[in-house]
């Protein structure tokens, strides 16, 4: 790894070429920085942008390793991040496992569970069909079959996610279209009140809250909480561009830790900073992730 200090950015700033493996020049620097006895890594909390990423890690580990018996770093997922991995910071802050030391298992205990997956495609389904028997009544159009129902409740589920994994709502959805399209839109957003309106209503009755919401809680619960008791072992962030809002504030929270490391993937080390600035305006450009 090198460092991606001075011009470009702050101590703790590293950055991996991308003429380079990722995975076997982040572990071959972990075990240099850390590798020194076999319990050293196990101090060690890497946040990775995916499961995939964190067995494709250790992998990287077990290569590097040639052999030597070594406990692993905690590899976390920030794509999945849940309670298990929410509560890392019992170890890297030094308070006693189970308790709420302003870690962020009590912000855990107080986030509604996610509603699982097929549950929610189904009540969708439900609400879809509902929604196409209506529009059949008023002589627009027949309503769908329960295939296309399902079909339909998978689409929106996913459409719930996104919106729910930007931190957005559907406040300002009646204004996206310009005014010549109001006849189709409006139909649009009576389909899109299964969402807006009717979706929240069942999630209040179930005491849920989506995947992707639920997931956002629980990062910006673990920003808190490292901002109330920075954890004193290290943490490494690797991978990641920030491309989530509540991702790039986790990013944030790591670079102000004591032993807190940021390794950003293929970051172009030559640019100056006026350049830079220019990158952020633009968001085709292959380093804009990496700019902001």
């Amino acid at each position: 790894m090198s460092s991606a200090g001075g011009a470009i950015g702050p101590r703790g700033l590293f950055s991996i070429p991308a003429t380079l493996s990722f995975a076997d020049a982040l572990a071959g620097g972990a075990l240099a920085a850390w590798g020194d006895s076999p319990l050293g890594l196990s101090r060690v909390t890497v946040l990775l942008p995916n499961r995939r990423a964190c067995r494709t890690l250790q992998e990287a580990f077990l290569r590097a390793g040639a052999g030597r018996a070594l406990i692993l770093p905690r590899l976390i997922p920030l794509g999945d991040i849940d309670d298990d991995e929410l509560s890392l910071g019992d170890t890297a802050g030094g308070g006693a496992a189970g308790a709420d030391d302003g870690c962020g298992l009590g912000a855990a205990s107080e986030i509604a569970p996610a509603m699982p997956a097929l549950r929610r495609q189904l009540l969708l389904a439900r609400l879809i069909l509902r929604w196409g028997e209506s529009e059949a009544r008023q002589g627009d159009g027949h309503p769908p079959s329960e295939d296309q129902a399902l079909r339909l409740a998978n689409e929106l589920g996913r459409l719930l996610d996104q919106v729910e994994t930007e931190g957005l709502d559907f406040a300002r959805l009646a204004d996206l279209v310009p005014a010549q399209y109001a006849e189709h839109w409006q139909k649009t957003l009576r389909f899109l009140e299964i969402v807006t309106r009717a979706w929240p209503e069942i999630e209040a009755e179930e005491d849920t809250i989506g995947p992707a919401e639920r997931r956002h809680r629980l990062t910006l619960a673990q920003v808190e909480a490292w901002r109330k008791v920075p954890p004193r072992d290290p943490i490494l962030v690797a991978g990641s561009t920030g491309s989530i809002p509540a991702t790039a504030e986790l990013i944030r929270v790591v670079m102000d830790l004591p032993q807190g490391l940021v390794v950003l993937p293929g970051l172009d080390r030559e640019t100056p900073d006026e350049i830079w600035s220019e990158i952020q305006g633009d968001p085709t450009h292959p380093q804009f992730g990496l700019a902001r």
